[in-house]
């Protein structure tokens, strides 16, 4: 395929064995992949520390040609500036997981709050139990 048209995008067919990465000629690195369920997404690839890399931009159609094109722009020039896109969503990703995540503590809080206080008059045995130094963090 020479260089992406909307129309073109629109026609690219799905391969039912194998998952088809189609490169655009206008912007070296920048991919249409099509999946063999016929779902396709934009990509780029890249080289970072020595390792190919590859940075998954968005689904078709819902980001739309132009979009994605800026975006693989955007993502090629921090490639040219030294940096790591992919690996800096990579670590967006995991602080937001870690920030999310919740600790026994927190659980156990939240069970007495929400279900022992207004359903049990022993609650408060429950609440020293679980509370107890070996079990909450």
């Amino acid at each position: 395929m020479s260089a992406f048209t909307t129309r073109a995008v629109e026609l690219q067919k799905p391969d039912p064995g194998r998952r088809l990465e189609i490169p655009d000629s206008t912007l070296p690195g920048f991919y249409l992949v099509v999946q063999p369920s016929g779902a396709k997404s934009w990509a780029v690839r890249y080289r970072a520390d020595g390792k190919t890399r590859k940075l998954t931009l968005g689904p078709y159609p819902r980001l739309g040609l132009a979009d994605a094109r800026e975006r693989a722009r955007t993502a090629l020039q921090a490639v040219s500036e030294g940096r790591d896109p992919a690996g800096e969503r990579t670590a967006v990703l995991r602080e937001q997981a870690a920030a999310t995540r919740l600790t026994f503590g927190a659980v156990v809080a939240d069970f007495i709050q929400r279900y022992a206080k207004p359903r049990n008059r022993s609650w408060p045995e429950a609440e020293r139990l679980l509370s107890r130094g070996d079990l909450a963090p």
